[in-house]
Protein backbone atom coordinates (compact mmCIF):
# COMPACT_ATOMS: atom_id res chain seq x y z
CA UNK A 1 0.00 0.00 0.00
CA UNK A 2 0.91 3.79 -0.65
CA UNK A 3 0.50 6.76 1.04
CA UNK A 4 -2.85 8.76 -0.51
CA UNK A 5 -1.13 12.04 -0.48
CA UNK A 6 2.02 10.84 -2.12
CA UNK A 7 2.04 7.92 -4.19
CA UNK A 8 5.64 7.31 -4.51
CA UNK A 9 5.68 6.59 -1.10
CA UNK A 10 5.22 2.98 0.21
CA UNK A 11 3.87 2.54 3.61
CA UNK A 12 5.56 0.87 6.63
CA UNK A 13 8.92 1.70 5.06
CA UNK A 14 11.66 3.47 6.58
CA UNK A 15 10.46 6.69 4.67
CA UNK A 16 7.16 6.48 5.39
CA UNK A 17 8.31 5.76 9.36
CA UNK A 18 9.88 8.78 9.11
CA UNK A 19 7.22 10.75 8.12
CA UNK A 20 4.91 9.33 10.67
CA UNK A 21 7.19 10.30 13.07
CA UNK A 22 7.44 13.79 11.92
CA UNK A 23 3.80 14.10 11.60
CA UNK A 24 3.76 12.53 15.52
CA UNK A 25 5.73 15.01 16.86
CA UNK A 26 3.94 18.30 15.09
CA UNK A 27 0.36 16.48 16.11
CA UNK A 28 1.92 16.39 19.90
CA UNK A 29 3.67 19.97 19.71
CA UNK A 30 0.76 22.15 18.65
CA UNK A 31 -1.86 20.91 21.14
CA UNK A 32 0.40 20.37 24.29
CA UNK A 33 2.47 23.47 22.78
CA UNK A 34 -0.16 26.18 22.82
CA UNK A 35 -1.61 24.97 26.19
CA UNK A 36 1.81 25.38 27.31
CA UNK A 37 2.56 28.50 26.10
CA UNK A 38 -0.58 30.21 26.95
CA UNK A 39 -0.27 28.77 30.41
CA UNK A 40 3.34 30.13 30.93
CA UNK A 41 1.85 33.28 29.09
CA UNK A 42 -0.92 34.00 32.21
CA UNK A 43 1.52 32.62 34.85
CA UNK A 44 3.99 35.34 34.29
CA UNK A 45 1.05 37.94 33.76
CA UNK A 46 -0.14 37.05 37.82
CA UNK A 47 1.73 40.11 39.83
CA UNK A 48 0.43 43.03 37.53
CA UNK A 49 -2.94 41.92 36.68
CA UNK A 50 -3.36 41.44 40.57
CA UNK A 51 -2.09 44.56 41.38
CA UNK A 52 -3.99 46.09 38.37
CA UNK A 53 -0.81 47.68 37.23
CA UNK A 54 -1.28 46.49 33.37
CA UNK A 55 2.77 46.05 31.15
CA UNK A 56 3.17 45.14 27.81
CA UNK A 57 3.20 41.88 28.78
CA UNK A 58 -0.41 41.90 30.03
CA UNK A 59 -1.93 44.19 27.01
CA UNK A 60 -0.25 41.78 24.45
CA UNK A 61 -2.13 38.65 26.05
CA UNK A 62 -5.54 40.44 26.96
CA UNK A 63 -7.06 38.15 24.96
CA UNK A 64 -6.73 35.20 27.11
CA UNK A 65 -7.49 36.96 30.81
CA UNK A 66 -9.59 40.47 29.85
CA UNK A 67 -13.38 38.25 30.07
CA UNK A 68 -12.43 36.48 33.14
CA UNK A 69 -12.85 37.90 36.85
CA UNK A 70 -9.28 38.82 38.60
CA UNK A 71 -9.50 35.84 40.41
CA UNK A 72 -9.99 33.25 37.42
CA UNK A 73 -8.00 35.29 35.03
CA UNK A 74 -5.89 32.09 34.45
CA UNK A 75 -9.88 29.74 33.21
CA UNK A 76 -8.69 30.41 29.76
CA UNK A 77 -5.67 27.60 30.29
CA UNK A 78 -8.75 25.26 31.84
CA UNK A 79 -10.94 25.87 28.89
CA UNK A 80 -8.31 25.38 26.36
CA UNK A 81 -7.74 22.04 28.21
CA UNK A 82 -10.96 20.96 28.41
CA UNK A 83 -11.54 21.28 24.81
CA UNK A 84 -8.00 19.31 24.43
CA UNK A 85 -9.04 16.59 26.12
CA UNK A 86 -12.75 16.74 24.46
CA UNK A 87 -11.74 17.07 20.90
CA UNK A 88 -8.04 15.12 20.74
CA UNK A 89 -7.03 13.21 24.16
CA UNK A 90 -10.00 10.67 24.82
CA UNK A 91 -8.96 9.86 20.89
CA UNK A 92 -5.88 8.20 22.99
CA UNK A 93 -8.23 5.66 24.40
CA UNK A 94 -8.01 2.52 21.68
CA UNK A 95 -11.16 2.25 19.05
CA UNK A 96 -12.23 -1.13 20.74
CA UNK A 97 -13.26 0.54 23.55
CA UNK A 98 -15.00 3.65 22.35
CA UNK A 99 -18.23 3.40 24.46
CA UNK A 100 -15.23 4.36 27.28
CA UNK A 101 -14.26 7.45 25.19
CA UNK A 102 -18.01 8.45 25.76
CA UNK A 103 -17.90 7.86 29.37
CA UNK A 104 -14.91 9.73 30.14
CA UNK A 105 -15.92 12.52 27.88
CA UNK A 106 -19.33 12.80 29.34
CA UNK A 107 -17.75 12.77 33.08
CA UNK A 108 -15.33 15.80 31.98
CA UNK A 109 -18.41 17.88 30.66
CA UNK A 110 -20.42 17.20 34.02
CA UNK A 111 -17.08 17.89 36.29
CA UNK A 112 -16.72 21.38 34.19
CA UNK A 113 -20.31 22.09 34.03
CA UNK A 114 -21.10 21.93 37.51
CA UNK A 115 -17.46 23.85 38.47
CA UNK A 116 -18.48 26.62 35.82
CA UNK A 117 -21.80 26.79 37.92
CA UNK A 118 -19.80 27.45 41.31
CA UNK A 119 -17.08 29.60 40.35
CA UNK A 120 -18.84 31.79 37.54
CA UNK A 121 -15.49 32.86 36.52
CA UNK A 122 -16.60 35.67 33.67
CA UNK A 123 -17.23 39.34 34.22
CA UNK A 124 -20.72 39.30 32.60
CA UNK A 125 -23.34 37.83 34.33
CA UNK A 126 -24.50 36.78 30.85
CA UNK A 127 -21.05 35.56 30.02
CA UNK A 128 -21.37 32.91 32.85
CA UNK A 129 -25.23 32.16 31.88
CA UNK A 130 -24.72 31.01 28.13
CA UNK A 131 -20.88 29.20 29.63
CA UNK A 132 -23.26 26.94 31.69
CA UNK A 133 -26.02 26.78 29.09
CA UNK A 134 -23.15 25.59 26.32
CA UNK A 135 -21.76 23.28 28.54
CA UNK A 136 -25.54 21.18 29.53
CA UNK A 137 -26.08 21.42 26.19
CA UNK A 138 -22.67 19.42 25.23
CA UNK A 139 -23.33 17.28 28.67
CA UNK A 140 -26.74 15.99 26.73
CA UNK A 141 -25.36 15.59 23.29
CA UNK A 142 -23.22 13.16 25.31
CA UNK A 143 -25.76 11.73 26.88
CA UNK A 144 -27.79 10.85 24.23
CA UNK A 145 -24.71 9.48 22.46
CA UNK A 146 -24.48 6.95 25.42
CA UNK A 147 -27.69 6.10 25.27
CA UNK A 148 -27.93 5.55 21.23
CA UNK A 149 -24.91 3.43 21.42
CA UNK A 150 -26.54 1.08 24.57
CA UNK A 151 -29.61 1.15 22.48
CA UNK A 152 -27.36 0.12 18.96
CA UNK A 153 -25.93 -2.40 21.19
CA UNK A 154 -28.91 -4.02 22.61
CA UNK A 155 -30.40 -4.62 19.42
CA UNK A 156 -26.74 -6.32 17.65
CA UNK A 157 -25.97 -8.22 20.90
CA UNK A 158 -29.07 -9.27 22.17
CA UNK A 159 -31.27 -10.83 19.57
CA UNK A 160 -34.95 -10.14 20.25
CA UNK A 161 -34.63 -8.04 23.45
CA UNK A 162 -36.12 -4.83 23.58
CA UNK A 163 -34.25 -1.86 24.22
CA UNK A 164 -37.43 -0.52 25.44
CA UNK A 165 -36.91 -2.40 28.59
CA UNK A 166 -34.07 -0.54 29.70
CA UNK A 167 -34.05 2.75 27.71
CA UNK A 168 -37.78 3.00 28.06
CA UNK A 169 -37.27 3.97 24.27
CA UNK A 170 -38.67 1.64 21.07
CA UNK A 171 -37.27 3.25 18.57
CA UNK A 172 -33.78 5.40 17.99
CA UNK A 173 -35.77 8.05 16.09
CA UNK A 174 -37.84 8.58 19.28
CA UNK A 175 -35.05 8.74 21.19
CA UNK A 176 -32.65 11.01 19.04
CA UNK A 177 -35.96 13.41 18.64
CA UNK A 178 -35.98 13.51 22.05
CA UNK A 179 -32.71 14.12 23.23
CA UNK A 180 -32.46 17.18 20.35
CA UNK A 181 -35.64 18.50 22.16
CA UNK A 182 -34.23 18.45 25.56
CA UNK A 183 -31.00 20.38 23.94
CA UNK A 184 -32.99 23.00 22.70
CA UNK A 185 -35.09 23.43 25.77
CA UNK A 186 -32.16 23.66 27.90
CA UNK A 187 -30.09 26.61 25.41
CA UNK A 188 -34.18 28.41 25.05
CA UNK A 189 -34.09 28.81 28.93
CA UNK A 190 -30.81 29.71 29.65
CA UNK A 191 -31.23 32.23 26.79
CA UNK A 192 -34.08 33.65 28.34
CA UNK A 193 -32.17 33.52 31.53
CA UNK A 194 -29.10 35.66 29.88
CA UNK A 195 -31.31 38.31 28.73
CA UNK A 196 -32.93 39.02 32.09
CA UNK A 197 -30.22 38.92 34.21
CA UNK A 198 -28.50 41.60 31.66
CA UNK A 199 -31.18 43.72 31.79
CA UNK A 200 -31.36 43.47 35.73
CA UNK A 201 -27.34 44.32 35.55
CA UNK A 202 -27.54 46.88 33.60
CA UNK A 203 -30.18 48.69 35.85
CA UNK A 204 -28.11 48.86 39.09
CA UNK A 205 -26.73 52.45 39.71
CA UNK A 206 -23.06 51.60 38.63
CA UNK A 207 -20.68 54.03 36.84
CA UNK A 208 -20.25 52.06 32.87
CA UNK A 209 -18.64 52.83 30.35
CA UNK A 210 -20.89 54.38 26.91
CA UNK A 211 -19.06 52.59 24.10
CA UNK A 212 -19.61 49.02 25.82
CA UNK A 213 -22.13 49.59 29.02
CA UNK A 214 -19.80 47.59 30.73
CA UNK A 215 -17.54 48.50 34.16
CA UNK A 216 -14.73 50.61 33.40
CA UNK A 217 -11.46 49.03 34.24
CA UNK A 218 -9.65 50.94 36.45
CA UNK A 219 -5.79 50.34 36.53
CA UNK A 220 -3.07 51.44 38.14
CA UNK A 221 0.53 52.33 36.34
CA UNK A 222 3.24 51.82 38.06
CA UNK A 223 4.31 53.62 41.80
CA UNK A 224 0.68 54.75 41.98
CA UNK A 225 -1.88 53.75 44.52
CA UNK A 226 -4.45 56.03 44.29
CA UNK A 227 -7.42 56.82 41.57
CA UNK A 228 -8.93 60.33 41.34
CA UNK A 229 -12.75 60.78 40.19
CA UNK A 230 -13.61 64.35 39.96
CA UNK A 231 -17.52 65.05 39.01
CA UNK A 232 -18.61 68.33 38.11
CA UNK A 233 -21.93 69.37 36.66
CA UNK A 234 -21.64 72.38 34.19
CA UNK A 235 -24.70 74.69 34.88
CA UNK A 236 -26.00 77.36 32.24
Amino acid sequence: SYMRQDASVECYTEKHDGITDLALGFIVLWPVGSLVLFTSLLAACYKPLQAKSPNALTRATAFLHREYEKTWYWWEAVELARKLVLTGFVLLIPEKNAFLRLVVATLICSCYAVVLAVVRPYKRVEDNVLAVATSLALLLLFLGTNWTTIFLGIEERYQGADPADVLGFSSLTGLVNSMIALVGAVLIFFLIGAIFAARRVAKLPTFRLVSTKQLPELTLAHGLKWHLFNSHIWST
